[in-house]
């Protein structure tokens, strides 16, 4: 295979790939539209947790299912990950994670085990959900509204 073929096909690749990413955001955003416009009281539930650490100290914060089904995680702001919650009582089974460098292993990663909790949610609102560690014990705050939904 010629050079011209190679940097043709690199090439090639790089585009589809942003092609794909293209569609694929497309489709994030049509469901997002599509699931706001028929569930309109719908309020967000932010994941509060640390993802990327410069020393490798992580912690996740998981949603398993909510009403024990699997839901589409939604983008919020800048980055967070987020999910929609319907006005009413809500069981959200979560569950948490934490990876820390290790001095025999490259990464010690806990897992904990999964949590149902069910919280009360109002009309088109924003919530956090975070992990205390010292209560072992997932934490369901109501955030100030910002005004924007």
């Amino acid at each position: 295979m010629g050079m011209t073929q190679y940097i043709l096909l690199v090439g090639g690749l790089i585009l589809l790939s942003f092609v794909y990413q293209g569609v694929a955001m497309y489709m994030h955003s049509m469901s997002k539209k599509k699931f706001e416009s028929e569930n309109p009281d719908a309020s967000i539930m932010v994941i509060k947790d640390c993802q990327w650490h410069p020393l490798g100290f992580t912690n996740t914060v998981n949603c398993l299912t909510i009403n024990g089904e699997p839901q589409m995680q939604i983008s919020v702001g800048y980055g967070q990950r987020g999910f929609y919650l319907k006005p009413g009582a809500n069981v959200l089974e979560l569950q948490y994670e934490t990876q820390r460098p290790g001095i025999l292993h490259k990464w010690v990663r806990t897992t904990y085990d999964p949590q149902k909790i069910e919280v009360n949610v109002e009309p088109k609102k924003q919530y956090s959900i975070s992990y205390d560690k010292k209560q072992e014990s997932f934490v369901f705050t109501e955030l100030a509204d910002k005004g924007n939904k």
